[in-house]
């Protein structure tokens, strides 16, 4: 890396082992150390936007995620009455279904309880935008 004039900026830098739980029990998690700086493994690491855990289920990204939409959700529910059916879609679409799709082709072949939970805030939004209840279908004709 001093070949390259690049630094390693511990502060800055993380690391994480991948695996299964299986695999990850027999390694040895002692921390990375690089001349005079140590760096110890995480669980968890922010890449842009996502959460990658060690076990790649994706269940911290996915909670993050959920967790911001319904605070937006929450925060457009409060003013939704002001607005109109165009505008609550608007910004339903600018708050919550971008942040579901942001990164979305790392949840490829995730469990169907993350894909479930990322559905249900994607099902919230729909039913703000149209100002129906919390236990009403949404599909019309659906019972």
């Amino acid at each position: 890396m001093s070949s390259n004039r690049l630094k390693l900026n511990a502060g800055k830098t993380e690391f994480i082992w991948l695996g299964t739980r299986q695999q990850l029990a027999k390694l040895n998690m002692s921390p990375l150390q690089s001349k005079n700086q140590v760096i110890t493994p995480l669980d968890k690491v922010r890449d842009p936007g996502v959460i990658i855990d060690n076990k790649l289920t994706m269940e911290s990204h996915t909670a993050n995620v959920v967790r911001s939409c319904f605070y937006q959700l929450r925060q457009l529910r409060s003013i939704r009455r002001s607005l109109t059916v165009d505008a609550r879609r608007t910004l339903a679409t600018a708050f919550v279904a971008n942040r579901v799709d942001y990164c979305n082709a790392v949840l490829y072949g995730m469990s169907t309880a993350v894909t479930c939970q990322l559905q249900t805030v994607l099902n919230a939004a729909a039913r703000m935008v149209i100002g129906i209840g919390k236990y009403e279908h949404i599909t019309p004709g659906a019972s």
